[in-house]
């Protein structure tokens, strides 16, 4: 159930819908996208901006380029969302001493420091939303989750 603080309004699955992969795979991504955003807003933050600032945490410094591949998101919606990051003070970008034709991504101390905000904030909604089911259920369906992403990753299903 949703956090009483949250906007989210969800209706019943559909018993028709009941054994829809996609249908409840789709729900389950808009309530917790829902819920992210919402919890995420207090920060000015957005969940795609969340994933940039961790994977250049996890990974930094890199450049734009490699955050694009990782993150799955087009070249120009890097520059866009980095533009952002960059004009918030999140994000600060550095003349890459190896390529010249690149810059790499740092985060400031205020990304560090607004990504450990937002860390908290999203474990927590995580707890909300995982709050109807038992830890072993959440590790099995993390575990399936993960298993049907790498296999069907490269685009068509094996």
């Amino acid at each position: 159930m949703a956090d009483a603080n949250s906007p989210i309004s969800v209706e019943p699955v559909p018993e028709v819908l009941a054994n829809s992969a996609g249908f409840l795979l789709n729900r389950a991504t808009r309530i917790i996208r829902e819920m992210n955003e919402h919890v995420l807003s207090v920060l000015q933050l957005s969940p795609r901006e969340l994933g940039i600032l961790r994977i250049i945490d996890s990974e930094g410094p890199l450049t734009q380029q490699a955050l694009g591949k990782k993150h799955s998101v087009d070249r120009s919606t890097v520059v866009q969302i980095i533009d952002d990051l960059e004009q918030r003070q999140l994000v600060t970008r550095v003349a890459n001493k190896v390529d010249r034709r690149s810059n790499l991504l740092y985060l400031t101390k205020r990304g560090q420091k607004t990504l450990s905000q937002a860390v908290r904030l999203i474990e927590n909604q995580q707890k909300v939303f995982l709050e109807p089911i038992e830890d072993a259920e959440w590790e099995l369906l993390r575990v399936c989750l993960i298993k049907l992403i790498n296999a069907h990753r490269g685009g068509e299903p094996n």
